[in-house]
């Protein structure tokens, strides 16, 4: 226990291990752990060095300097060996079972374990423009086509409704006429000489049940995550082909056709060309949903990691809300003006197309490539950062990603990790975990079921067709106003606060909400409507202020480089299949449970707050070798590496 205390005050304090120390470092910290988390050597070469030593008489590069050139100090190096040694002198050995409950002071805020806190940065215009450029054609169309049927769903049912009995009926068998009544926005249908086989389909709706109705509108709901599902396993190898900037082309390719047969649906009158462009459009979301969170991740400053972390989903609602906006009555949400509604949903996938090339590359990807291109790509990730920051002053901030570039070419490889990879090794397998039980809560939290079914949630408890799209369209105001509070909340109170924060209103949302409908039910409390419209409001905005974004980019903060593109798949595969599976049953479990459906959403956010208050670390402040010390010493603890 002596010899584990030691390592762990040596590493805390930036010091490499003596050739002496080799045998027993294997025994504490094996390769399968440490290979890529090793600080940089003191005779490393800097970034700047490495970028002088490429540079030719000819056409040299240039770069600012800010020490004097007699004794310019290392980045990286030389220049913090003697904080090293104040910090090793001043820490008392600790047990190693007491190593992921310490403060570490000396790395919370560093880079690499023997550079300096970085510098507190502010944004900057570019870094803006790439952050909304990369999420408008991605995160805000998927808001927006998630919801874009679910304030005119009921004129969409009836339009599969009239497609099916033109189908049967339009070719002599029957003579078909058909009525619109505006005021209460329905299609009527009279058929004459039907039969009983067809009269779920021509007559006017009686309440009857249609189960191949349902069957296809649960199809074309869910159709969206089945997409995703089919993408997230090729996800890493696209990303590798075409890198994230081609990847987020390659995905709004694909969306744009998918929108394109959406919006066909009523001059062909075929449903199931509304059925492929969801799927295409849940492809590229599967893709985008990946590229674009972790470009965010690699292009941001630490301290302002975490809340541009939540841009993805703050986007997401804004799309949603458009949507919902535009889905009303008045506007686009009526019989005849629906397709045009989901034409619209190519606008900001165009606009991204437009703008995306003038947003550099992460600096991160662009070394990954360094080896196979040469030299040349540090010069590139150079000017991408400099793009980034709008300042010349980036050596520390660059050094500290070469830094962890080098650390990767020291361990025994620097090669992607697999989908397998992730399960296979203990230690990712650890972290896969703490990964995967909150994006678990996200999706069972029953966020799912009001995104698809909120105006007949909001039918089903009193209110009108008109009054419900106006509390929907309410919702997600709500929604957007508390995700952009928690976006300057999340640095400061850290991701585990905000998680349990947000946990314990959606569970309180959640039980007032079966409270209310049992007293609006059985016992015709005529206000309890309104109450349950208030529990839905709170459940959303406490869902807005953690579930909602940090599961997306914790798997960006807890995973290593060559990690995260796996990582990252995996939960958009978890999000996709808990999704559908959530979105499909619902229905059933009403019929079931009736009033008490939500307590099994309560449920499953109870039991994972528990797992989260006593498993995940905190991040906040950061940086990504700091993060992986901590997560190495709590699962050498626990036995899990």
């Amino acid at each position: 226990m002596a010899r584990s205390g030691n390592l762990a005050a040596e590493l805390a304090a930036g010091e490499t291990l003596d050739s002496d120390n080799e045998t027993a470092a294997d025994e504490q910290y094996p390769m399968s752990t440490r290979r890529v988390y090793e600080p940089r050597s003191t005779s490393a070469p800097t970034a700047r060095e490495i970028i002088a030593a490429s540079a030719t008489p000819s056409g040299g590069v240039a770069i600012p300097h800010r020490h004097e050139t007699s004794q310019e100090k290392p980045l990286l190096s030389d220049r913090h060996m003697g904080a090293s040694d104040e910090v090793r002198e001043n820490m008392p050995a600790k047990k190693s079972d007491e190593i992921s409950d310490m403060s570490f002071t000396a790395m919370d805020h560093q880079g690499p374990l023997n550079s300096k806190p970085p510098r507190r940065q502010r944004p900057t215009v570019t870094l803006l423009f790439a952050v909304f450029t990369a999420t408008l054609g991605t995160w805000f169309a998927t808001g927006y086509y998630n919801v874009a049927l679910n304030v005119p769903q009921e004129f969409v049912v009836r339009w599969i409704r009239q497609v099916e009995c033109q189908r049967h009926y339009a070719d002599g068998r029957g003579n078909y006429t058909e009525s619109y009544n505006e005021s209460e926005a329905v299609i009527y249908t009279a058929v004459y000489n039907y039969t009983d086989g067809y009269r779920i389909w021509c007559a006017r709706p009686t309440g009857e049940p249609n189960f191949k109705l349902n069957t296809i509108w649960a199809v074309i709901s869910s159709m969206a995550r089945a997409g995703i599902l089919l993408c997230c396993f090729s996800c890493p190898y696209l990303i590798k082909r075409f890198g994230l900037k081609g990847s987020i082309y390659l995905s709004s390719a694909t969306f744009l056709l998918g929108t394109v047969l959406s919006a066909l649906v009523s001059l062909v009158a075929a449903y199931e060309l509304l059925i492929i462009g969801r799927l295409l459009c849940g492809i590229a979301e599967g893709l985008t949903c990946v590229a674009a969170v972790i470009y965010i991740s690699e292009i941001t400053p630490v301290n302002l990691r975490g809340a541009f972390g939540t841009t993805p989903m703050i986007m997401m609602v804004i799309g949603s809300l458009t949507a919902n906006t535009l889905g009303l009555p008045m506007m686009f949400g009526n019989a005849a003006a629906w397709p045009t509604l989901l034409a619209l949903q190519s606008i900001p996938v165009v606009i991204t197309c437009i703008c995306l090339p003038f947003c550099a590359d992460s600096p991160r990807a662009v070394l990954q490539s360094r080896e196979k291109c040469g030299t040349g790509m540090l010069v590139r990730a150079r000017k991408a950062l400099v793009w980034f920051r709008r300042t010349d002053d980036v050596d520390d901030e660059l050094d500290v990603i070469v830094s962890e570039q080098a650390a990767k070419a020291k361990g025994a490889t620097a090669k992607q990790v697999s989908l397998l990879g992730i399960l296979k090794d203990p230690y990712l397998r650890s972290i896969f975990w703490l990964c995967g039980v909150p994006m678990f809560a996200k999706q069972f939290s029953g966020y799912v079921c009001i995104q698809y079914y909120s105006t007949s949630i909001f039918k089903g408890v009193g209110l009108s067709q008109l009054h419900s799209s106006y509390a929907t369209l309410g919702m997600w105001l709500t929604f957007l106003c508390f995700s952009l509070i928690s976006m300057g909340l999340v640095d400061r109170l850290g991701r585990r606060a905000m998680l349990l924060t947000s946990y314990t209103g959606m569970i309180t949302g959640m039980s007032l909400f079966t409270v209310f409908l049992i007293v609006s039910g059985p016992y015709e409390v005529a206000w309890a409507k309104y109450g349950c419209a208030a529990s839905i409001y709170l459940f959303m905005a406490s869902y807005s202020t953690g579930s909602s974004s940090v599961p997306w980019y914790l798997p960006t903060e807890l995973y290593p480089q060559e990690a995260r593109t796996a990582a990252v798949t995996w939960m958009n595969l978890f999000s996709a299949s808990f999704g559908m599976i959530s979105a499909l049953a619902f229905p059933m479990v009403v019929i079931w449970l009736k009033e008490y459906t939500f307590l099994v959403f309560v449920t499953a956010i109870a039991t994972s707050a528990v797992f989260v208050a006593w498993k995940l670390p905190e991040t906040k402040g950061r940086t990504f070798e700091a993060i992986q010390l901590v997560l190495q010493s709590r699962f050498k603890r626990t036995g899990h590496s």
